[in-house]
């Protein structure tokens, strides 16, 4: 194969019709230049000859209106995904927002049972704590604590009687 254009325009006018005696006349004179190209040349117009031998197929009389069929099922086919993403886009915006309300309310949860368990231990850690204590004071000690307090608090030192002593 080649990529001159003088060559392609002969063999795609050769697919199509005869060529002329000038077309032909062109073409010689650049297979001449271009031997290499001559074996691809032959083979072009075998199958282009053995084209032409072949009976036209027999078409339908209701040809046209399969072919207008086949084209709106095809429009139709490539509309309908475009609606189903939209719909599929709507629905997955909310199944997101459902699933992170899900996400949030449940860490929620967690942490507020957690917060309600450490509790609870802490609550059992200071029980086991008070009743491992064999000694509490009296009663009678705990409604007079305020005078007992007071009678121990010595008075504050006398700052100038500390200054002369020094």
């Amino acid at each position: 194969m080649t990529n001159d254009p003088l060559y392609t325009r002969l063999r795609e006018q050769s697919w199509r019709r005869k060529l002329t005696p000038a077309e032909e006349a062109e073409l010689r004179a650049w297979l001449a230049t271009h031997a290499e190209t001559q074996a691809d040349w032959e083979a072009e117009t075998a199958l282009s000859d053995a084209l032409e031998k072949l009976p036209d197929a027999p078409v339908p009389s209701n040809f046209t209106a399969v072919v207008l069929q086949t084209v709106e099922r095809e429009q139709t086919a490539k509309e309908r995904p475009r609606m189903f993403k939209l719909v599929w886009s709507i629905r997955n915006v909310w199944l997101t927002r459902a699933a992170l309300a899900a996400v949030v309310v449940g860490a929620g949860l967690f942490s507020y049972l957690h917060s309600q368990t450490v509790r609870r231990e802490e609550m059992r850690t200071s029980v086991v704590a008070v009743s491992a204590v064999k000694s509490l004071p009296s009663l009678d000690a705990l409604q007079n604590f305020d005078v007992i307090r007071a009678m121990d608090q010595t008075p504050p030192a006398d700052e100038q009687l500390l200054t002369l002593l020094q």
